[in-house]
């Protein structure tokens, strides 16, 4: 059987922290996407993908002439975790690499491109430096405490910098001997868990974020001692990276959605601006505009003066359904937490946007002739839509129950199924009751014709025939049902020991 070539993808991974990465070409935007690496070309708005992990992507790394990148994945407990290196202008996996258990934390190159450094998850905590060219491992040493980030000096292939749970430590490679030597950083009573951190280009000073929103200034030439730390109120949430500006300040990313200008001297915050979602990602771009990504899964392109435009969105939570209209194979509408997005999928543009906050739509189909976008909803609720504009047509109040049900099979609750009779006079639809009801759907009133109850758990996919004669439900109760739609009662069954 052919393999499934992909083609398109839609969306940005922000989880992963530092994923987005400008190559140093300055035309090509690194980052993850599940399992996949995506390179896309800013000048000619294409798409590349690296495909060869079997679990999510969890770090990434470029090397300092571009030439390489280096992915590190998460698979299930019990399991090693691969690193893959890339490379770059042929577009293709050159080594794989298998040690570290469970997870890759942190991926950093050195500045001659002969090393690779990795750190494993909280389930291994080994440090490990690998040749390039052989793509095995040369030593390693198991860490103390968590590491969260590592960095290369800027100007040494032999010394690195591993931070993290209540530890900040430079190592050197001992090469002739195979090993690496440890000096702890003296950072007197402050104890931090540190999630980021950038060497000044003259790797005198380190500077880190950490978990409770300040930053520490460390000195990294002679004694590694603590110098300063700030700002006097702490960002909320914590810093989650960080990149130098042109002038020499500090833009530091917060868990709060902020982005903030900092003095380098001081850390006195000059500026600050708001963006959607935790900002885990800052990347410049010819040193003086950046790309920030965030935990929403929104890429940003931001100016030196912190003017955003918007340059990818998408879902950031799980998509409940993907539908396409009838008339068309160009378009579809996805589902997720608090919103519904149409989207062309050639050029993977998004075209609609409908937002209800604190709300998950849990399923969405197109009527017939395209004039709507029917969907369900967690407060039990089927609201309709303009596919255009996203106007809100009408809303069917109490469509399934949302309370009083003993158990609930599945995560979704409320409206969790719903499809249109190709006449579109009729809306048929399923819920965590496990109850089937049909709607009439006219201009001004929409009533409930009927109501079917034989499944006996979540109702999770219907199918109306072509003629409207009569329609299929799925459910976790492991039974298909046929049901009349002229009588409204069951024509057939099909029941197995599964989930449908």
């Amino acid at each position: 059987m052919a393999k499934l070539q992909l083609e398109n993808v839609i969306g940005f991974g922000g989880d992963v922290q530092e994923g987005l990465k400008v190559h140093p070409d300055q035309k090509t935007l690194i980052y993850p996407l599940g399992s996949t690496l995506v390179l896309h070309d800013l000048v000619k708005d294409d798409d590349i993908f690296l495909e060869g992990h079997n679990g999510p992507i969890t770090c990434v790394a470029v090397s300092s002439s571009g030439k390489y990148i280096a992915s590190g994945q998460k698979t299930h407990m019990g399991f090693k975790a691969a690193i893959y290196i890339w490379d770059f202008e042929e577009k293709k996996m050159i080594h794989k690499m298998v040690l570290h258990k469970v997870k890759v934390q942190s991926l950093c190159f050195s500045p001659n491109e002969q090393y690779l450094l990795s750190i494993g998850g909280q389930d291994d905590n080994n440090i490990t430096i690998w040749d390039m060219e052989s793509g095995k491992p040369i030593c390693g040493k198991t860490s103390s405490n968590l590491g969260l980030c590592t960095t290369f000096f800027n100007h040494s292939n032999d010394t690195f910098i591993t931070a993290g749970k209540y530890m900040l430590k430079v190592w050197t490679i001992d090469f002739k001997n195979r090993n690496l030597i440890s000096e702890d950083c003296r950072l007197g009573q402050v104890k931090r868990v540190i999630t980021c951190m950038k060497l000044t280009p003259d790797d005198d000073f380190l500077f880190c974020g950490t978990t409770s929103g300040d930053m520490m200034c460390v000195q990294m030439d002679g004694p590694k001692n603590f110098k300063y730390s700030g700002p006097k109120q702490p960002i909320p949430r914590g810093i989650l990276s960080l990149e130098f500006t042109a002038k020499g300040n500090i833009l530091a990313g917060g868990g709060d959605g902020t982005l903030n200008v900092l003095d380098a001297d001081d850390f006195r915050r000059k500026k600050s601006i708001k963006l959607k979602g935790p900002v885990t990602s800052i990347t410049t771009v010819n040193g003086s505009s950046f790309y920030a990504g965030t935990g929403q899964s929104v890429i940003y392109h931001v100016s030196p003066k912190l003017d955003t435009s918007l340059i990818k969105s998408c879902h950031s939570e799980r998509i409940n359904d993907v539908v396409y209209p009838g008339l068309t194979s160009e378009v579809i509408a996805t589902c997720s937490e608090g919103n519904i997005r149409l989207w062309n999928v050639i050029k993977g543009k998004e075209l609609v946007r409908i937002q209800l906050p604190n709300l998950e739509c849990n399923c969405v189909t197109f009527s017939t002739d395209g004039s709507q976008i029917i969907s369900g909803w967690s407060d039990g609720k089927i609201r309709s839509f303009g596919p255009q504009s996203g106007k809100l047509l009408y809303v069917i109040n109490s469509a399934h129950k949302i309370t009083g049900q003993k158990k609930i099979s599945g995560t979704l609750l409320g409206v969790t199924a719903v499809a249109s009779t190709h006449n579109n006079k009729f809306v048929v639809s399923g819920g965590s009751d496990g109850q089937v009801r049909v709607w009439a759907i006219g201009y001004d009133s929409q009533q409930l014709v009927a109501t079917l109850k034989e499944h006996k758990s979540t109702i999770n996919s219907i199918a109306v025939r072509q003629d409207d004669s009569e329609c299929i439900t799925a459910s976790d109760d492991g039974s298909c049902i046929v049901w009349n739609l002229e009588r409204y009662v069951r024509s057939n069954i099909l029941s197995s020991r599964t989930y449908f």
